[in-house]
């Protein structure tokens, strides 16, 4: 070790002991009792032996910053993992919420609803959007355990309430806009949910509402049960006659037109008259395909004008008439619709309607008789169920297992599918290959072989005028 200015150094830390070495890092002198040796060399302490490998480290990306870096390939292979590092960033964040768990209020589950009567379209006739709870407001503190709750909804949906998974109330929402009063809460934590069933058999849920109660909860009783059902009298055809060997074909048409052209060829040429039950919106899409059927020779009846809810089967299983839905409602829809085919054909829709979803009861078959229709249903087993357009839903059967379950109900009973109605619809939400339409010439041809003719309601239940009798 060299000498400073010919005087012997002491330690820098020791100053009466002369230093031997010098730190290799700082070059400061010290000591035998000061020296650490790492790595080939000697420091004065911890510190400068960690600031030297970082100092080495830092030198060794400078090298590899003058030589490696300025070779093409190697910066192309950089950019490259950059890239892919961006791309698994961007992945990860677009599906954060797969991956973190946000703590919610526990919400009840509902059953699925199975509804019939309306080709299962998308929406986008109003864009009618979601249902929401505007009062109470989430995180609200009530003094009453009974409270007003209040939203919207699209219009004409009907609208179910729901107290921590119960069903509670039921209502229509004519403009869009709902109200419940006296809302019992049963517990000091309440969960409130709405749920709406709009015209085209879709429904949502709103967002839940967390309210807290200051005083003692209110019972909540269960929904009134259903009035028993009074008889019919003659306001409601299921089936026709068995006495002859005869079928009826019937189709509802709600927005969707992609099956009525093939329908309709087939069956002008298999000759077969059919009866097609429309609503108002169908016929204000297809105005051309209405002249059609007219002109063709088809029983055209009423499906109301915008296929709304008419009793609250599809909230709790029960064809009580929907709160809402009054005599003038009903008679408004059938005169709507009514009005707008004679605009287009230039005459009235036969004397025959079908209630969407098939929701009705004794009383709103009156309004509708008073209204001078009577109700056409379908006969029990025979709805194909073509409007199921999911694989994966359990009730979805496949064209040829339409085919084979009208098979099997033919073999069933003495009568087999004499007087049977089936319903299909006009349009459907299914790929091409998997709609009914595909196999309706092979069912007209299976059934003529086996001894059916084919009909329309008029010859099951003619028009009060021809003085012919009733349905049942």
């Amino acid at each position: 070790m060299g000498k400073d200015s010919g005087e012997t150094p002491f330690c820098h830390r020791h100053p009466t002991r002369p230093a031997r070495r010098r730190c290799y890092h700082c070059r400061k002198p010290i000591c035998p009792a000061c020296q650490i040796r790492t790595e080939g060399h000697i420091f004065c302490s911890e510190a400068c032996a960690t600031a030297h490998r970082r100092r080495r480290i830092l030198s060794r990306l400078d090298r590899l910053n003058r030589t490696a870096l300025e070779g093409r390939w190697f910066r192309l292979a950089g950019l490259a993992v950059l890239l892919a590092l961006g791309v698994l960033v961007l992945w990860i964040s677009s599906r954060l919420d797969r991956f973190v768990e946000v703590p919610e209020p526990a919400l009840p589950v509902f059953r699925s609803v199975r509804e019939k009567g309306l080709d299962m379209e998308k929406l986008d006739w109003d864009a009618p959007g979601p249902v929401r709870i505007l009062s109470p407001e989430s995180g609200a503190t009530v003094p009453s355990s009974r409270i007003a709750v209040e939203g919207t909804a699209p219009p004409e949906a009907m609208v179910g309430l729901y107290v921590n998974g119960r069903k509670v109330d039921v209502q229509m929402a004519p403009q869009g806009k709902w109200r419940f009063d006296g809302v019992p809460l049963p517990e000091r934590r309440c969960v409130i949910q709405a749920r709406y069933f709009d015209n085209r058999g879709d429904s949502s849920f709103s967002p839940a509402v967390l309210v807290e109660l200051r005083t003692a909860p209110a019972s909540l009783l269960p929904m009134e049960a259903a009035a028993p059902e009074v008889p019919l009298n003659g306001l409601n055809l299921s089936r026709g006659p068995t006495s002859r060997r005869q079928v009826f074909l019937t189709f509802d048409g709600g927005s969707n037109a992609n099956a009525t052209e093939a329908i309709l060829e087939t069956l002008k040429r298999e000759e077969v008259r059919a009866t097609l039950f429309l609503t108002g919106e169908y016929m204000r899409r297809y105005p051309e395909l209405v002249r059609r059927m007219a002109g063709e020779g088809h029983v055209i009846g009423n499906h109301t004008f915008s296929h709304p809810h008419l009793t609250t089967l599809s909230f709790n299983g029960r064809q009580q008439t929907l709160p809402g839905v009054t005599e003038d409602f009903l008679k408004g829809q059938l005169e709507k619709a009514n009005d707008l085919f004679r605009l287009i054909a230039g005459r009235d829709l036969s004397p025959y309607w079908r209630a969407p979803f098939g929701e009705f009861n004794g009383q709103i078959l009156r309004w509708a008789a008073a209204a001078g229709y009577r109700h056409v249903y379908w006969t029990p087993r025979l709805d194909t169920l073509d409007w199921v357009a999911s694989p994966e839903d359990p009730l979805y059967k496949g064209p040829r297992e339409i085919l084979k379950a009208l098979r099997r109900q033919e073999g069933k009973g003495p009568e087999g599918l004499a007087g049977g109605i089936l319903l299909m619809h006009l349009g459907s939400e299914r790929r091409s290959a998997d709609r009914m339409d595909t196999v309706l010439p092979e069912l007209i041809r299976d059934l003529r072989q086996r001894g059916y003719a084919f009909g329309t309601v008029e010859d099951a239940w003619p028009p009060p005028s021809s003085g012919a009798g009733a349905g049942n």
